[in-house]
């Protein structure tokens, strides 16, 4: 693999503007790197669903029919400030941005290590079953692009996406399932200095529900948190409305049903012995995994990691991806690290040899029989 071509198309991509709903200039890049590399490419209707400026896109590689089929993933957004990168490549081959915006190699990096395996595939005559790719939108706003996936796009055996940090080698073999909720108090109005003891406080009941519900680290596989706790108002009265709004991951379903049972009751609670109301609702965002050793798609990841010269380093992550959503579609999928590091921060880098190494660990995964 040619360092000069991959450090071209690396720096070319993370300089095109693609916050999430706004990849229409990547997804054009896109297809065209891949219509290049001979796939036949369809865009989805999530950027309609989602008010984006394009869909996912569907790219597939006819191949050895007596082969697995593959999927390779990755996502086209990424977050703010990621507008106007101006990347640079310091004397150890890292790229960084110029410190006043992200880089973009989550996820930028990724879609070059399959683009550069495809070329290698291609460029080499490599066997291979059909290859299938799907770049999403919408990736960091909670999975948007990929949840708007069609079962019926998906076609594949196998599948890897390349959206992990960690070294390379590194397989998320396990991941939470996540649940998020609503919680919105309800008590009664009453001037805090005139007549306070005619009021409920739905701060009040908020703060004894929060301090009685599941929070932090619960166990080896399960979290809980608060991200948002909304009460405003002015100080001489007794506030009437408060929103919470929180999470709830675990790798074990039946105990993240139980945590966001124990949560609604503490909320339930808290407002009855006020007198108040609570009105809470919470929704599964996506499901959990857990590929054990004797799984087929863990074994092929591990033996294409091996095969490109490195060491599976199997890990339980605590994050999701675009591959919980995948493997609720029937495609059972993997992550893998690609080598990129501080993501979502100014600080974000990556050196072009992770992306080389994390590109020729696809090309075995797509070559093995």
């Amino acid at each position: 693999m040619n360092r000069d071509v991959v450090e071209h198309l690396f720096l070319s991509l993370v300089q095109i503007d693609s916050h999430s709903l706004h990849e229409g200039a990547m997804a054009e890049r896109c297809r065209k790197e891949l219509v290049d590399l001979g796939f036949h490419v369809v865009e989805d209707e999530a950027g309609t669903a989602l008010g984006g400026e394009t869909g996912n896109l569907i790219a597939v590689l006819p191949g050895s029919p007596d082969r697995p089929k593959v999927l390779l993933a990755a996502h086209m957004d990424t977050v703010q400030p990621g507008q106007g990168v101006r990347p640079r490549v310091d004397e150890a081959g890292v790229v960084w941005s110029d410190g006043t915006t992200v880089l973009g190699a989550d996820d930028k990096a990724g879609i070059t290590a399959i683009l550069t395996a495809l070329r290698e595939i291609r460029e080499r005559g490599i066997e291979h079953g059909q290859i299938q790719v799907v770049l999403t939108i919408g990736e960091e706003i909670g999975l948007q692009g990929a949840k708007q996936l069609s079962r019926d796009h998906l076609d594949a055996d196998f599948g890897l996406s390349l959206d992990s940090s960690g070294d390379i080698g590194t397989i998320a073999i396990a991941g939470p399932g996540q649940a998020k909720f609503e919680a919105t108090i309800t008590g009664v109005r009453a001037h805090a200095g005139v007549a306070p003891e005619k009021g409920i406080s739905a701060i009040k009941v908020a703060a004894t529900a929060v301090s009685n519900m599941p929070h932090g680290r619960i166990d080896d596989e399960t979290t809980a948190n608060i991200g948002s706790f909304v009460g405003q108002g002015p100080t001489n009265v007794v506030a009437d409305k408060v929103t919470i709004v929180g999470e709830a991951r675990s790798r074990n379903p039946e105990k993240l049903s139980r945590v966001m049972s124990q949560i609604e009751s503490a909320f339930q609670e808290a407002a009855r012995s006020a007198g108040a109301q609570v009105a809470f609702q919470h929704q599964v965002m996506y499901e959990g995994f857990d590929f054990p050793e004797t799984a087929p798609l863990r074994q092929r990841i591990e033996r294409a990691i091996e095969l490109a010269g490195f060491t599976p380093k199997p890990v339980k992550v605590g994050g999701g991806s675009d591959a919980n959503v995948i493997q609720t579609l029937g495609v059972p999928i993997l992550n893998i690290g690609i080598g990129y590091e501080d993501i979502h921060s100014t600080n974000e880098h990556i050196a072009l040899q992770n992306i080389i190494d994390a590109a020729k660990v696809a090309v075995q995964f797509c070559a093995l029989p």
